[in-house]
């Protein structure tokens, strides 16, 4: 079949000529295609021979990749690291035309290897016959096709891996769609313009990237991606932040089942969705950094003993704003009510912190514990302006907090008078100096020293990322309380201190204490101009502080945040961590015996789980550090001539790794993929995936014991055991046969 003009492979991949799907056999009154001017619109063609219901969705479920969620959760982190590092750069702040420019020209080689990945993809099934091979060689051929390693870019191999695994079942699905006689796909998009298209969502999908650091994607994606949505038949989408690296995963996968079962899409829906745009989403919290400095400056200029309730009320919209009310069903003259009676409140609370008494002594103290201590002059700032930044961070973290409340508190008076008095009081003891304070007030939040919560970087005033705890706690961290903290790569921060070189407990290590504000990113701690560039950190180090873990660490629970934690290590089975929630408070733990980690010898997640209805297949990946890996080994081949491997220990080893965390995750995909009906109807099928999976490990450790030792032997850091089971369907889940069990060295992520 001819090409048609303007969708030639060339025009799409240089030198590219995949062959079209197998013609329907010529008969004897067959017209030539050309001839033929149908009256039938191309959407008639479309759901004329469109796949029975379900198969777009079940296709986009097995988009699902939680190595390039982690991929462009990275990516949005460096890119917001960034931008905030590029600022140092300009004598003034740049605009954002600026630094969205500047950002562009960090992503590029991203992109262009990203391109440059699938064009070699591409080129290297050129000439193959897709749709007549057997399926073994095809698997093959594409599996082999789709391993390359990335020109002189380190650091993004998952992003070009997702991005090849989404051509590989790009392709596998149009050839299976041909396969099963659905024709008319084959013809409107065969596979070449598929992966064309493919190549074509790359940018757009960085753009959003670069977006979401910038903290301007646009709510307008989402009502494009709910129609798109529903267009394909798939069900209302998990991520609730569409701005997440989940979020963002979701749009694209929604993007790519477009390519192969709704192609008329991005005409029908009449938006240039699949194209980069300039976002112009309003920018809320650029108002809201303008309206926090002249909310600090007006207060620093009223007169003492002043009333700030008209201060306060023109404050509040822009809190409000970043952080909206959506739970109140009420009217806009209904939320001007109650702004105005938070402020009167809180302005009373706060009049007694305003002028140039109040001010000496808040200022005094705010210099001494904050500045001071980061090594900030303080002479630069009037006593009166510091001040007033306290104050300001208490009247914008009280109406933070009254944010959270449920809907019906805001319909009674007397509730809401109690609100935002004890939000006041809690903001109060966050933000102002201990010294200042009641020393029985039960809200402080530390029993011996203190420190301030300090708007952080300075240097980037007034556009403020983030809060950072003035006292960093020195402290030695037992191997008890280390094994008993969960951390985001689905382990512990044991487990973290050891692959960073830990060697003796307890662990002598400085802590310090960072807080979300409105726009802040796991990126922009990083940043921390507190701290030597040599001490630099990547975004993983820094993990959700709750009281538990504050107890634990710091012996002061009060500075740590309810919330559960996010990601692999979090109670909920979600496929990424979540964004920095605000006024959430996160650690990171220094200490000179921690040897820095590379960022391709650093392990994001440490279990994957990767199941596809369509081949009946579920895959469990267990991923070894090098020092895990290095354990395994002394165990199955000790060094003393008269000892005997240890295999018992092995295996206690292994499923050390999986038994907290599996059973919630393959629960939790059981019912995604509709499997099971709900989590009741996935626990009988959950237990008996993982006595099948004990009793497999077990016979691979007996018999190929020396295939693991051989794999951890080998260059590549740390290793990979994969647990396959085959005929998964509803109908047998019930039955489950014992997986097959291989190891690989390095961290592999599956095959299609």
């Amino acid at each position: 079949m001819d090409a048609q003009p303007g969708n030639t492979s060339e025009a799409l991949f240089s030198g590219l000529s995949l062959a079209d799907p197998p013609a329907a056999p010529a008969s004897s009154e067959a017209v030539p295609e050309a001839a033929l001017n149908s009256p039938f619109p191309a959407r008639f063609i479309a759901e004329a021979y469109a796949p029975e219901t379900g198969e777009a969705a079940a296709f986009f479920a097995e988009l699902e990749d939680e190595d390039f969620i982690d991929s462009l959760e990275q990516l949005v982190n460096d890119a917001a690291a960034h931008q905030l590092a590029d600022q140092r750069n300009w004598s003034s702040l740049p605009a954002e035309a600026d630094a969205r420019a500047s950002l562009e020209d960090w992503i590029e080689p991203v992109a262009t290897e990203a391109e440059r990945a699938l064009d070699g993809f591409a080129g290297r099934l050129a000439g193959a016959d897709l749709y007549g091979m057997p399926p073994q060689e095809f698997e093959q051929l594409l599996e082999a096709a789709g391993t390359q390693s990335p020109a002189g870019l380190s650091g993004y191999e998952d992003f070009l891996g997702g991005l090849l695994r989404a051509g590989k079942k790009l392709v596998s699905g149009a050839v299976g769609l041909v396969k099963k006689g659905v024709a008319a796909v084959g013809k409107v998009l065969p596979v070449n313009l598929l992966l064309g298209k493919l190549k074509g969502l790359v940018r757009p999908l960085l753009q959003r990237v670069i977006s979401a650091a910038m903290n301007r994607l646009p709510a307008s994606i989402r009502p494009l991606a709910r129609k798109l949505a529903a267009k394909l038949g798939v069900a209302e989408a998990e991520a609730e932040d569409h701005a997440s690296a989940e979020g963002l995963a979701e749009a694209f996968g929604l993007e790519v089942t477009s390519l192969l079962y709704a192609p008329e899409a991005e005409e029908e829906l009449g938006e240039n969705f699949f194209e980069p745009r300039t976002y112009e989403a309003p920018d809320s919290l650029a108002a809201l950094e303008t309206a926090r400095a002249r909310f600090t400056e007006r207060l620093a200029a009223l007169p003492d003993g002043s009333t700030p309730t008209a201060e306060i009320e023109q404050f509040l919209p822009a809190v409000m704003a970043v952080q909206p009310l959506i739970k109140l069903g009420i009217s806009i003259i209904g939320r001007q009510r109650v702004v105005k009676f938070i402020a009167d409140i809180l302005a009373n609370l706060a009049k007694g912190l305003i002028g140039d008494g109040p001010a000496k002594m808040l200022a005094t103290p705010v210099a001494d514990l904050g500045l001071r201590v980061f090594g900030f002059e303080t002479e630069a700032e009037p006593e009166r302006l510091r001040a007033a930044e306290a104050v300001a961070s208490t009247v914008e973290g009280a109406a933070l907090r009254l944010l959270e409340l449920p809907e019906a508190t805001f319909e009674d008076q007397l509730q809401l008078a109690a609100a935002v008095q004890e939000a006041f009081v809690e903001a109060a003891a966050a933000y102002l100096p201990d010294r200042v304070l009641h020393e029985d007030l039960p809200e402080r939040e530390t029993a011996g020293e203190g420190g301030v919560w300090i708007l952080m970087p300075r240097t980037a005033r007034p556009r403020y990322r983030f809060r950072k705890y003035t006292r960093v706690f020195a402290v030695p961290i037992t191997r008890q309380a280390a094994r008993a903290i969960r951390w985001s790569d689905g382990g512990t921060l044991e487990g973290h201190l050891l692959d960073r070189g830990v060697r003796r407990w307890p662990l002598e290590a400085e802590v310090d204490l960072y807080e979300a504000i409105p726009g802040t990113q796991f990126g922009h701690f990083t940043q921390d101009e507190t701290l030597d560039e040599a001490a630099g950190a990547d975004s993983t180090e820094f993990q959700l502080l709750t009281p538990d873990i504050a107890g634990l660490l710091l012996r002061e629970p009060a500075l740590g945040r309810p919330g559960a934690a996010a990601g692999p290590a979090g109670p909920q089975a979600s496929l990424g961590r979540a964004r920095p929630q605000v006024g959430r408070r996160y650690f990171r733990i220094r200490s000179a015996v921690l040897h820095p980690a590379a960022r391709g010898r650093r392990l994001t997640r440490r279990l994957r789980v990767v199941l596809e209805p369509s081949r009946r297949r579920l895959q469990v990946q267990l991923r070894l550090s090098e020092r895990q890996a290095q354990q395994l080994l002394a165990l199955l081949q000790p060094s003393s001539p008269t000892a005997r491997r240890d295999l018992p220990s092995v295996l206690a080893a292994l499923r050390g790794l999986y038994e907290g965390r599996l059973p919630l995750v393959l629960s939790s995909r059981l019912v995604r993929h509709a499997l099971a009906k709900d989590a009741a109807g996935a626990a009988a099928p959950v237990d008996a995936l993982l006595k099948a999976l004990a009793a497999s490990l077990s016979k691979f450790l007996s018999q190929r014991a020396a295939q693991l030792a051989a794999a951890v032997a080998e260059p590549s850091h740390g290793v990979t055991i994969t647990a396959t089971f085959h005929d998964i369907t509803r109908d047998r889940l019930g039955s489950v046969q014992a997986p097959d069990v291989s190891v690989h060295a390095g961290w592999k992520s599956s095959a299609l």
